[in-house]
């Protein structure tokens, strides 16, 4: 049976959303469900060491998140801290939720709102299920592959082991300076810029 660490991240947290991904259950795996409320005033860089985030397969994060902070510390969305993520923690698979309006380009998920009529568990197992289903075969084929790179000679051992721990949630990160998270999010602008232009 695959075991799956769900983390929930937001300055707000939704308590309909907490209970619901608490409660999920499928029949082939076991799944672990934590939160986070995070502090603004931490940083960034805060989740990036945190052992939750680092320890878990897959991550709901608020796109607003960030939004709070100063001009002078600069903003970021959740779907570019979801690429950061990607950057360092490449085997967790990252949903950006948000109550802002979604563009058409983006997996980012909508947050249950109730003038909608439905109920929040309604609404939740309309589109949540797929999403962690399409995450953990995603991971499950990882998994799979590591597996048989283990049983390959040809691999170096040590890069074998490091991505069979980060892929079980228990890998050991180095540690990240602002200017590496800073590098990251201004080479991400500059490819949105693209796009956007």
């Amino acid at each position: 049976m695959e075991k799956i660490k769900i983390l929930y991240i937001d300055d707000a947290p939704d308590t309909s959303l907490s209970r619901y991904l608490d409660e999920y259950k499928q029949v082939n795996c076991e799944f672990e469900f934590s939160d986070i409320q995070f502090i603004p005033e931490e940083g960034y860089e805060s989740l990036i060491n945190n052992t939750d985030v680092r320890s878990a397969n897959v991550i709901f994060i608020d796109s607003k998140l960030f939004e709070n902070r100063t001009a002078i510390e600069g903003k970021f969305t959740g779907e570019e801290f979801k690429i950061i993520l990607k950057k360092y923690f490449p085997f967790i698979e990252v949903i950006v939720i948000t109550q802002n309006d979604i563009a058409e380009e983006y997996e980012t998920m909508a947050k249950y709102n109730p003038a909608k009529g439905e109920s929040a568990e309604i609404y939740y197992n309309s589109i949540i299920p797929e999403k962690i289903e399409t995450a953990i075969r995603n991971i499950c084929e990882s998994r799979k592959i590591a597996l048989d790179m283990k049983k390959n000679t040809n691999w170096e051992s040590v890069l074998v082991e490091k991505i069979t721990n980060s892929l079980n949630g228990c890998g050991t990160y180095d540690e990240l300076t602002k200017e590496d998270i800073n590098e990251v999010i201004s080479i991400f602008k500059e490819l949105q810029e693209k796009i956007d232009g």
